[in-house]
């Protein structure tokens, strides 16, 4: 038996499993609340202590080591995945000079919004830059003079990989998120780094997915003989660990935002999509609704508001969703609902709409159903014409709470919707593909 531990650096929260190499199944899972948001800052900063972070995964890993405690000698590897997009600066000692700057951070949007998208290299990057991404936040940095000599940015995953294995280093999963990456030559674009005035040494070397960092350090106080392997994007730690690593399914995701993911063998560029390097080899395109499984959230509070003002009473969240549930079953003519409340990536300004409203369709039951189907609607019109996929995965809240979403979704792919069943999938990810290079199949 060979196992990994496996550990997903999520932005409220952190989770870990004993991942079994030839069953592929979880021996152990723990996880614990993001402990390390930093309270206070100004409007449209987010940040989170890198050390209070580091010091959790520790933890984590210590309960699954002590967990599998009868099966020490049988532990191989350290998988990673994180939240992308963000960034922190560390000197060469892997000390922070910097909080972790999370991807919710609002500060490059004054950048962002400056920026010719006419005249942006999006055919060598894969995307558009957006506030929150690493690229925007080491500019707005660089601007101000916050960026010292000896620098070093990497993501929250790449810095806890090197804590654990002394290597600073990235790879193209968490480099391409920054927006600041050729995809074409697997390097950073110096144009856009030039563009955006960046300083080319903070940026770190850009190793190849999947590589061996070395084994884990004495300080961490792990087992000697587990090697630390590069992390992966929780994007696409995901997308394996829901859809595995054949590439034939598409991936629906429906939390708070929304997220629909399909695989791409060659590089390709589409305006509704981002393009991102897999581990294993060819792309992944992403497109991303603003408003997501956040939509239906937002109808509930219309509701609950209007019940308050009619009646004086204020109805719990559950006991809304609840009668929303069954308001939408007995639904028959759905309204056309437009789910851009938050507007989208292409045009910010743009506000959801509520259509096809006759004398008999205007019903709360048909206004909630519509709301569920414009949900994934946004998001299907996203994919490239000729998508081609053999199946259609759904994760996230929205879908594994609501039986109905997962009916509207086959209906509106025209075939079954699968549910994820395990909740971690972007640790379950990372240990797959780590224990694909462990035995030679990548």
């Amino acid at each position: 038996m060979a196992i990994i531990l496996a550990l997903d650096i999520g932005t409220s929260k952190i989770s870990a499993m004993g991942f079994d190499v030839q069953s592929e199944t979880v021996l152990s899972m723990v996880a614990a609340e993001n402990r390390a948001d930093i309270i206070g800052l100004p409007n449209k900063k987010s940040e989170q202590n890198p050390v209070i972070i580091y010091q959790q995964c520790l933890e984590l890993l210590y309960q699954l080591v002590d967990q599998l405690r009868d099966q020490l000698g049988e532990i191989k590897a350290i998988a990673i995945s994180g939240q992308m997009h963000g960034v922190l600066l560390v000197n060469q000692q892997v000390e922070p000079l910097t909080n972790f700057i999370t991807w919710c951070d609002r500060r490059a949007e004054y950048l962002t919004e400056q920026i010719d998208r006419s005249a942006w290299g999006v055919e060598r990057s894969g995307c558009y830059l957006h506030p929150g991404y690493g690229g925007a936040t080491l500019a707005v940095l660089a601007t101000n003079g916050k960026i010292p000599i000896g620098a070093t940015a990497l993501t929250i995953a790449d810095y806890i990989a090197a804590k654990l294995s002394g290597i600073i280093a990235t790879e193209p999963t968490h480099a391409a998120s920054w927006g600041i990456m050729n995809l074409k030559n697997g390097d950073w674009d110096r144009a856009i780094v030039e563009q955006l005035k960046i300083p080319q040494a903070v940026l770190p070397k850009i190793l190849p997915s999947l590589t061996l960092l070395g084994q884990v350090l004495p300080q961490s106080k792990l087992p000697p003989q587990i090697a630390v392997y590069s992390p992966i994007g929780d994007n696409q730690a995901s997308f394996i660990g829901t859809c595995g690593l054949d590439n034939k399914s598409l991936l629906l995701n429906l939390g708070t935002g929304g997220q629909i993911s399909l695989f791409c063998r060659e590089f390709s560029v589409y305006d509704e999509l981002e393009t991102r390097p897999l581990p294993n080899g060819g792309y992944l395109l992403v497109g991303a609704s603003l408003c997501g499984g956040r939509s239906y959230a937002i109808l509930k509070d219309f509701f609950k508001r209007t019940i308050a003002c009619f009646t004086d009473q204020e109805l719990s969240d559950a006991d809304l969703y609840k009668t929303m549930h069954g308001l939408a079953l007995d639904a028959d003519l759905p309204l056309t609902v437009e789910t851009t409340f938050a507007g989208s990536r292409l045009s910010p300004d743009k506000c959801g709409t509520i259509s096809k409203i006759n004398v008999d369709n205007f019903t709360p039951g048909n206004l909630i159903k519509g709301t569920m189907s414009g949900m994934i609607s946004e998001l299907k019109a996203m994919l490239p014409q000729a998508s081609d996929y053999e199946k259609v995965m759904a994760s996230g809240n929205a879908v594994r709470k609501n039986s109905l979403v997962q009916q509207l979704i086959s209906q509106e792919f025209g075939m079954k919707c699968e549910v994820a069943q395990n909740r971690e999938e972007a640790a379950y990810g990372a240990a797959m593909v780590v224990a694909a290079k462990i035995q030679g199949k990548l």
